[in-house]
């Protein structure tokens, strides 16, 4: 699994197209609620976040869902940095905020590779599971 992470409009989807553009992907966008990932294609998942808010799974039960579909699957996924900057007055936001933290520790900590992106600018921190 590949953890693309980074700010809103940073670049991340860019990145990712220019890294496979050779490569036949197959983009789930969780924003539609999607989250059904095949196999046997390289896979990219965006705004996990999204379905994060419209699912009704406890926070947990909604981790391990994910966890257990993308097992044995070539995996990439783009993950919007929402932990940064002001912490939301609403509840909702600031649970969704925390929620989305704790997810992003499992992939990442799961990850064979990690990039985060800034601006446009790639910055590996993690390589064939080693932190750099």
């Amino acid at each position: 699994m590949h953890v693309i992470i980074g700010g809103a409009h940073n670049g991340k989807r860019e990145y990712v197209k220019r890294m496979l553009a050779n490569v036949q992907l197959h983009w789930v966008n969780c924003s539609a609620g999607d989250l059904e990932i095949p196999f046997g294609t390289t896979v990219v998942i965006e705004r996990i976040e999204q379905w994060l808010v419209r699912t009704e799974l406890p926070e947990a039960e909604a981790v391990e869902l994910i966890l257990n579909e993308i097992e044995g699957k070539d995996v990439i996924f783009i993950l919007t940095d929402i932990g940064r900057g002001i912490v939301p007055m609403d509840a909702d936001q600031r649970e969704l905020r925390d929620a989305c933290g704790r997810l992003y520790q499992r992939l990442i900590a799961q990850a064979d590779e990690v990039t985060r992106i800034w601006y446009g600018l790639a910055h590996t921190l993690k390589k064939r599971g080693e932190i750099i």
